[in-house]
């Protein structure tokens, strides 16, 4: 209906996923790195997951455009099924034959184990996509890996895909399915967009779609990030109502007004009320940073399950919003320790004594410090802070090294192996044929931490900060 008026082609902002519009966020960037890695390497299995509308499938679909000829796809769209249904169904996504109603479970295995081969004697790769991943029971997960089992010396002849909201973590994590989790071999949990991201999505679709100046002015887009949360399908919905709001008034441009009023027609977004009294508006809170010293120079997992429960009685639910507030997290639950909510989301619940302002700055991640167990001083930017009040404590979130681990334990091979190669990027080669801990503590030296020869919290959040090029930063003064 607005199209002619905003001299536009195409509408842009629907909500089907399509790669064209596909906007390259850092995040999104992030994500569909990690799945072309994860298709080049030699493992079975591949996670995507992120909350509803993030743009899951649209980057499943970028990934299709990407895959070589050679490729041969199997995509599930209708995760519901058994084991029987899920091995004709993968017949039928690669045209094998066979006789309907009639088939057993070891023939269809049989004959997907022989496409599986006769594909790998052709040089062609064989992928499964399972969208909504999360609907899938572990019986069926179990036969995709029993499926994956079938391998040379050098790679799975079979990689699986598995797209789906944060509930697809949990069901992973079953003792059932704990040979599955192990193959996991990339993964990747998706955020919403950033303020920043928010503003560059808006203007790219419209872009996109035919139009040759900006369609929404800069308050509008902030509002409606406010109001969405930066989750791209809720965007596409409220300034595709914008846009019409905007047209119905006569106006070529989008401003804040039409949004609201947009927001209000479509009845399902909230108006963002923060009053200076209740909640200060603090852009950052956190410093990931791990729960305990870390006594050997390789040793992996932020507190035992005692910590965990202790951290969490001292700090309240108010502070739990604000750390899921910072990674942009929905709204964590009340009736679920906070620090086992976020494994969901691939972070980890910590906390620390050993501490200064100045290390903190070094390290680069934003920082919420506590005084007696309650918010304090908020480090946002690398101006000075007043630390009169600070007990010392700061709490946060971090973002765990992608390596797989359980729960309590940990894969120390893959945590020694990631250690070694964020230490090459920084130290140079005489450096790097030193012993380990003195390795570390050159390190140390270099990034303005506590020399300990140790892998403690401040040296693994330094190393984390820069592995991961999204996440919160500290503001620079001008």
């Amino acid at each position: 209906m607005y199209q002619q008026h905003f001299g536009l082609s195409a509408e842009p902002f629907s909500i089907a996923p399509d790669p064209h519009f596909l906007y390259h966020s850092e995040r999104h960037q992030e994500a569909l790195a990690h799945l072309v890695q994860g298709l080049q390497g030699s493992g079975g299995f591949i996670l995507l997951t992120g909350e509803v509308g993030t743009g899951k499938t649209t980057v499943s679909r970028a990934l299709l455009e990407q895959l070589p000829d050679s490729t041969e796809i199997a995509f599930i769209l209708n995760p519901m099924l058994n084991e029987d249904e899920l091995l004709a169904t993968l017949c039928d996504e690669w045209g094998i034959r066979y006789q309907k109603g009639r088939a057993t479970r070891k023939v269809l295995t049989d004959k997907i184990s022989q496409f599986l081969l006769d594909a790998h004697q052709q040089d062609r790769q064989c992928v499964v996509l399972i969208d909504e991943a999360q609907h899938l029971k572990p019986q069926v997960l179990e036969q995709l890996r029993l499926l994956t089992n079938l391998e040379t010396t050098k790679s799975k002849l079979l990689r699986v895909i598995l797209i789906g909201q944060p509930e697809l973590q949990t069901l992973l994590k079953r003792q059932e399915l704990r040979q599955l989790a192990q193959r996991i071999t990339a993964r990747y949990h998706l955020l919403p967009l950033t303020n920043y991201d928010t503003e560059r999505y808006i203007a790219y679709r419209c872009q996109m779609a035919g139009a040759n100046r900006p369609l929404f002015t800069q308050p509008a887009a902030m509002n409606a990030h406010k109001l969405t949360g930066g989750v791209p399908r809720l965007l596409n919905l409220l300034c595709d109502r914008a846009l019409l709001v905007a047209y119905a008034d006569g106006q070529m441009q989008v401003d804040k007004a039409h949004v609201k009023r947009a927001a209000h027609e479509l009845g399902q977004f909230d108006e963002p009320h923060q009053k200076a009294n209740q909640r200060p508006r603090w852009p950052w809170l956190l410093l990931p940073l791990a729960a305990m010293a870390i006594a050997a120079v390789i040793r992996w997992w932020p507190a035992t399950e005692a910590e965990v429960s202790a951290s969490e009685r001292t700090y309240d639910y108010h502070n739990a919003q604000l750390l899921a507030s910072a990674w942009q997290l929905p709204k964590p639950p009340r009736d679920k320790a906070f620090c086992d909510w976020v494994t969901n989301y691939q972070l980890a619940c910590l906390r620390t004594h050993s501490v200064s302002v100045a290390q903190l700055q070094n390290i680069n991640y934003p920082a919420l410090l506590l005084s007696d167990g309650q918010a304090g001083t908020v480090l946002a930017s690398m101006e000075p802070v007043d630390t009169q009040a600070w007990s010392g404590e700061v709490i946060g979130l971090y973002q765990r090294p992608d390596i797989r681990y359980q729960r309590g334990s940990a894969d120390v091979g893959e945590l020694t192996e990631w250690v070694k190669q964020q230490l090459a990027r920084y130290l140079s080669d005489s450096q790097q044929r030193l012993d380990a801990r003195t390795q570390l503590q050159a390190l140390q030296r270099q990034a303005g931490l506590p020399v300990t020869g140790e892998l403690n919290p401040l040296t693994l959040a330094w190393l984390s900060a820069r592995y991961y090029e999204s996440g919160p930063r500290l503001q620079e003064v001008n």
